[in-house]
């Protein structure tokens, strides 16, 4: 999804990005984000993964919430 040479955002990470998320959703996870991210910040497969295993209940909180 995201541009081919789009990097992971995460601190240390080299891999491809797969997916661009709003930053400000990704800043309210666990994960250590470079200091050079804008709006869009591009994860890579494994961070993605993780990512959506630290926002489970708050995903499942909002859909509940409609």
């Amino acid at each position: 999804m995201a541009g081919q040479d789009a990097v992971c955002d995460v601190t240390g990470c080299e891999n491809g990005a797969e997916r661009s998320l709003s930053g400000k959703k990704v800043e309210k996870s666990d994960l250590s984000l470079k200091e050079s991210t804008g709006r869009q910040v591009h994860l890579c497969k494994e961070h993605y993964r993780e990512y959506k295993k630290f926002t489970k209940v708050d995903r499942k909180l909002e859909t509940m919430g409609r």
